[in-house]
């Protein structure tokens, strides 16, 4: 025969066991996982939980140091790019379109060529294809590039704006569209994955 006192404290389990479950569950259940966006050869792979880097500086068109801390606070799109490199020619159209529709003080597209020549060699491929929104960096030593493990290019990730690597993709994708900008709306919301 079980006592009232034991019936009493055994409710009082299950009640605070329930409520525990249904907290837990709750504080889970906000952390949404981003959308799906399916590059041309890859897809996007979210990192859970982010990764923070320790990012070598890169220059700007002018060859000045510029790092990543310089757009914290910004979700930033980093892509890995070269002239040489068809697929990252192709693909860069749509990341030139991507920064004019929603590039500002919440969000950057920086692009960064591994041209080892630099500017001589991306400013006049900027010229001619008609890239008017995106900046002009180099990582003329490819440290930038090793410490994101970009063993291929294109190669591009998302960081968060605290700074954090939050996913990354392989190979070149529709930058301008919609998944795309969803993908995006989702870390402007400030949900990690």
């Amino acid at each position: 025969m079980v006592s009232i006192l034991t019936r009493l404290a055994l409710g009082r389990f299950i009640h605070l066991s329930a409520f525990v479950a249904i907290a837990f569950w709750g504080a889970t259940a906000g952390a949404a996982e981003p959308p799906k966006f399916a590059g041309i050869s890859g897809d996007f792979s979210p990192i859970d939980p982010p990764e923070q880097i320790a990012a070598p500086k890169f220059q700007d068109k002018m060859g000045q140091p510029v790092g990543l801390d310089d757009f914290k606070g910004k979700v930033v799109v980093l892509n890995f790019w070269a002239t040489w490199c068809p697929p990252c020619v192709a693909e860069m159209p749509a990341l030139d379109q991507l920064q004019s529709d929603l590039g500002g003080k919440d969000f950057a597209v920086v692009a960064v060529s591994t041209d080892r020549q630099g500017i001589k060699k991306s400013a006049p491929f900027y010229r001619r294809a008609g890239i008017k929104n995106l900046s002009l960096y180099n990582d003329t030593r490819g440290s930038l590039q090793e410490a994101f493990q970009a063993r291929s290019l294109p190669f591009t990730v998302v960081i968060d704006r605290e700074g954090r690597l939050v996913g990354r993709i392989e190979g070149a994708a529709q930058w301008d569209s919609t998944a795309a900008k969803a993908l995006i709306a989702h870390y402007l919301k400030g949900n990690a994955s």
